[in-house]
């Protein structure tokens, strides 16, 4: 059971555009205690009140949920998780403070406003535009400014221990658990969209290829999620892209040990990062793919 219409509610479309203009503007433009404390605000404000136009008897777990989510989000127990999507280059950004847990005081008011809101009689196209603008406000308010950026000829080495095969063997083992974890994704994400619209995603497995796809069904667009490697076709002057990673590598070795070159990376760079983006990229390559290579067989 759902109203969408609720979303036409003024102090829900107020809360979502004082998200946007402060996370796209205020932010940067004043850069004050006030801006950092008012997305939280209005964010509190906004996806509670987002999520129970769609499950209505659902909504007291929805504010409740959403209260134990913050303080997980503003506490340090958070950052493994966010340290995992960064690494695979989706950028999230967010700051532990658990002062901000102050903000949750908006909660009830959105819940009263929820209650009270009355039944607005909207087109569906401006219903789905406000929708939709409020589903990007609740993203990218957690996105850092920036770019994706390209860094060419690093050229560094990783030495193992072990057998190319070997190294092969724990490379696809690595882009195994990735796929794994898109599938709890797509998942979770089929639930929410089977509610909010007639869209749907999946992943697909290329045999003649080895090549793992991630399909969104309505739009039909088809993106290569990760592709296994055939040590019988590989050689060592072979480029190999590591999607995973959105890296490129060459692999070499023989039966007592083996090497990883890292020829280049893609990585999001935020504006106001500070330090060599170039040797933090490197460094979450290493992280994410040398460090858990090693670890595997221990």
């Amino acid at each position: 059971m759902h109203n969408k219409q609720k979303l036409a509610n003024p102090f829900f479309v107020a809360a979502v555009i004082t998200l946007l203009l402060n996370d796209w503007y205020f932010k940067y433009a004043f850069h004050n205690a006030l801006t950092g404390k008012l997305s939280d605000i209005a964010g509190l404000f906004a996806l509670p009140f987002f999520l129970s136009t769609f499950w209505l008897r659902g909504k007291h777990g929805i504010y409740i949920g959403t209260a134990l989510v913050f303080i997980l989000w503003k506490s340090p127990l958070a950052q493994p998780l966010i340290d995992s999507i960064n690494g695979i280059g989706i950028p999230v950004n967010r700051v532990v403070d658990l002062s901000d847990c102050w903000a949750l005081l908006v909660l009830p008011v959105s819940y009263y406003a929820f209650h009270q809101s009355s039944t607005y009689q909207l087109k569906p196209m401006l219903t789905h535009a406000i929708m939709v603008t409020a589903a990007f406000a609740f993203v990218a308010t957690s996105m850092p400014k920036g770019k994706y950026t390209t860094f060419a000829n690093i050229n560094k080495t990783y030495s193992f221990n072990f057998s190319k095969r070997e190294l092969v063997s724990r490379i696809n083992a690595l882009q195994l658990d990735y796929v794994k974890d898109m599938q709890t994704y797509t998942f979770n994400r089929n639930i929410v969209s089977g509610v909010m619209q007639p869209d749907t995603a999946r992943l697909d497995f290329d045999s003649k290829a080895n090549i793992f796809y991630y399909t969104i069904t309505f739009s039909k667009k088809k993106d290569t999620l990760a592709q296994i490697l055939d040590y019988e076709q590989l050689k060592d002057a072979d480029t190999i892209r590591l999607r995973t990673m959105f890296s490129k590598i060459n692999i070499s070795g023989d039966n007592a040990r083996s090497e990883i070159k890292l020829l280049s990376l893609n990585n999001y760079v935020q504006l106001k990062q500070k330090g060599d983006a170039r040797e933090r990229a490197i460094g979450i390559f290493e992280r994410y793919v040398i460090k858990k290579i090693r670890k595997y067989g221990k």
